[in-house]
């Protein structure tokens, strides 16, 4: 089976994303993300949530803004974005 490119750069544009980290000031916590799995197949993103000296993990859907850059939802009514191009690489 042939690739096509826009496989390819779908898969490259994952791959950029792995176990980068993002913190988010949510008012009450700062909360750490850590990206675990972005599944370009069903469209979810795993992250590993840090919050108050807790850690759990999570699925969100990826969704896509008006520019085409991938983002997820979160909070208690999903009312915050949380864009995949704030995360920063962790060496």
């Amino acid at each position: 089976m042939k690739e096509t490119s826009a496989n390819v750069n779908q898969e490259n544009e994952v791959r950029k994303f792995y176990l980068s980290e993002f913190s988010y000031d949510d008012g009450e916590y700062e909360i750490t993300f850590n990206i675990l799995d972005v599944n370009s197949v069903y469209g979810t993103i795993t992250v590993a949530i840090t919050r108050a000296g807790r850690i759990s993990q999570d699925t969100f859907p990826l969704l896509r803004d008006k520019d085409g850059k991938l983002y997820f939802e979160y909070g208690l009514f999903y009312e915050n974005i949380i864009k995949l191009d704030d995360f920063d690489e962790v060496n």
